[in-house]
């Protein structure tokens, strides 16, 4: 019985399940590499024009899809002392220019985390998963490594989570994490990563008999749930005609 517990999908870092969101109605391929050259093209345009234009384009997607704009700008503010280092080192050459530098990063932040939170990281795999596709007939287990990508994007949360209960148990005990010279809570902060290096093997070794229970890779070709699930011609018109507009705006702007 306990077996059966240990190898649950709560245990095993199973996502919960989401409702259905505007974001998720489009194909992850088409958005992935939509993502990919507005990124490249951001790069590219050195005028304001320009960057004002692939932020109206931005936030008429965010406006679409319905894009939680709350959590994509918490994100963010992880982030803000890049942001700040971008515009502080580029001051000898001008606010503007540091400015400039610091509105791309934005942008290219927003964009793909408006990726992240829009689409569901299953659809990812799979996109990832049909990319890397052909590479089969070259003998790559593309199929393993799709695998390892969506349990590895399912962990992230579990990890962060049992990291934040340890630090909490820790500082309950009276830990100085925070506090004292640095020599005292880094040893202090082994007894925060000890224990959830732990936590995160048994929950591997877990996930491993799990997998070995059911019989993981013992098929020589693996079938697919989703059945054939080749691009459409509309998703290779949208993926074309975003990616063109995206370069042509970095060119000419």
């Amino acid at each position: 019985m306990n077996s059966l517990q240990t190898t649950s999908p709560a245990h095993l870092g199973e996502a919960p399940r989401t409702q259905s969101r505007p974001g998720m109605r489009m194909d992850a391929r088409v958005a992935i590499v939509a993502t990919l050259f507005y990124s490249i093209s951001v790069f590219l345009v050195d005028t304001w024009i320009g960057m004002a234009v692939f932020a109206m384009g931005l936030g008429c997607c965010f406006l679409v899809y319905h894009v939680p704009l709350v959590k994509i700008l918490k994100s963010v503010a992880v982030f803000s002392f890049i942001l700040v280092f971008a515009v502080l080192g580029h001051l000898p050459q001008g606010l503007a220019v540091g400015l400039f530098y610091g509105v791309r990063i934005l942008l290219l932040s927003l964009a793909t985390l408006a990726v992240a939170f829009t689409l569901d990281h299953t659809k990812i795999v799979r996109a990832f998963e049909s990319y890397f596709g052909p590479l089969r007939r070259f003998g790559i287990p593309v199929d393993d490594f799709a695998t390892m990508f969506s349990i590895a994007i399912r962990f992230i949360p579990i990890c962060m989570e049992e990291f934040l209960q340890v630090a909490n148990a820790q500082r309950s005990r009276g830990s100085q994490l925070d506090d004292g010279p640095v020599f005292v809570r880094i040893r202090a902060w082994a007894g925060v990563i000890i224990p959830m290096l732990v936590g995160m093997f048994r929950r591997a070794s877990s996930l491993a008999q799990g997998m070995e229970c059911r019989c993981y890779g013992a098929a020589p070709l693996r079938t697919s749930l989703h059945g054939d699930d080749r691009l459409s011609l509309a998703g290779w018109i949208a993926a074309i005609v975003i990616c063109a507009a995206c370069l042509a705006t970095g060119v000419l702007l």
